[in-house]
């Protein structure tokens, strides 16, 4: 594998001194992890694992070293103070009409997000006339600290629309200490003006820091925001310079990038990083076992996945990134 090709994206050649592949495809190195397999197929996973954590995540630890358990209440329970509202308005599918309770109420079991619960009639928008299978708005606790794994999610009390073009903003926070302080202030700034969002912060302390440790999902309506947010966290204490390999930067710590949108087999449901690794796994491999210069290889393997191979923040497909005009703070004027 040659690292040396003309044609390399710009991103790549900032990295390519980290990267190596062996030929016959037993041994590569992704900065200072090391990684030696027999198995091709072992290979490639991790080979993607190693590129997720360390280009994207910024993390040289590896998965063996951490704890098993995401989950710490106590820090779960600091990270809630940092959010200011209760509730939310979400979609969900109804799985049983309105019945009796059995303690003198009504009750409906609906699915939200893959989840289902029984809700009162009171949070279900016309519950009295809603059936099986129809898609009702319900009112639900905006906080979700086990949704996703290691992380603590929040949905904005403003509902969001269910727009394709999802951006996701990435805010390098380098440690646990800043994160309550950090997350509140982005909180604060959204819910003061209703802005469509969700949210999530790492909150397992041993996983810090992380170049993505608090994201930001923003819709096509709220794309506005994205200049004042990386303003706001411009130089904030606990944010770190570095974002992910494969984000465009805004400002040191701040990043973007367009939700995967790839139905291929073994990429579907992959978060933005784990796509974007897996692809330049698949590409690192290719032109290592087969002698094509990677060049050549990492774009058809980039197109194949609808990534922009020279901005691989973007999908193929992607409206170009809005200008952030990022406004500059006020230099006082020396008297």
């Amino acid at each position: 594998m040659s690292t040396n090709d003309e044609g390399l994206p710009g991103w790549y050649r900032a990295v390519a001194h980290q990267l190596t592949v062996a030929p016959n495809l037993s041994r590569a190195t992704v900065a200072d992890r090391e990684i030696e397999t027999d198995n091709s197929r072992d290979m490639r996973r991790m080979l993607a694992e190693a590129l997720y954590d360390i280009l994207h995540a910024g993390q040289h630890v590896e998965k063996g070293e951490l704890s098993f358990r995401l989950r710490e209440e106590g820090f779960e329970a600091h990270l809630a103070t940092a959010v200011p509202h209760e509730r939310t308005t979400a979609p969900a599918l109804v799985l049983r009409p309105a019945e009796d309770d059995g303690k003198g109420g009504t009750r409906l079991l609906v699915e939200r997000d893959g989840v289902k619960l029984w809700l009162p009639a009171g949070l279900v928008r016309d519950a009295d006339t809603a059936r099986e299978g129809q898609v009702v708005a319900v009112t639900v606790p905006a906080r979700r600290p086990a949704l996703s794994p290691g992380f603590f999610v929040v949905d904005g009390t403003t509902p969001r629309s269910p727009h394709r073009e999802l951006l996701r903003l990435y805010v390098h926070l380098d440690g646990w200490e800043a994160a309550a302080p950090v997350w509140a202030q982005v909180l604060e700034y959204l819910e003061e003006r209703d802005v469509a969002y969700r949210s999530k912060v790492l909150s397992a302390k041993a996983l810090y820091p992380r170049r993505d440790a608090l994201v930001v999902y923003l819709g096509q309506e709220s794309w506005d925001h994205i200049a004042a947010l990386a303003a706001l966290l411009d130089g904030l204490p606990g944010v770190a310079p570095e974002s992910s390999v494969f984000a465009q930067r805004i400002v040191p710590g701040v990043s973007v990038a367009w939700e995967p949108d790839d139905r291929s087999p073994g990429m579907q449901g992959l978060s933005f990083g784990q796509h974007r690794a897996t692809a330049l796994a698949h590409a690192l491999m290719d032109s290592a076992a087969g002698g094509e210069p990677l060049a050549a290889v990492l774009r058809a393997r980039f197109t194949e996945a609808g990534i922009d191979p020279d901005n691989p923040a973007r999908n193929l497909d992607s409206p170009r990134f809005p200008a952030f005009h990022v406004p500059c703070p006020a230099v006082p004027v020396p008297a």
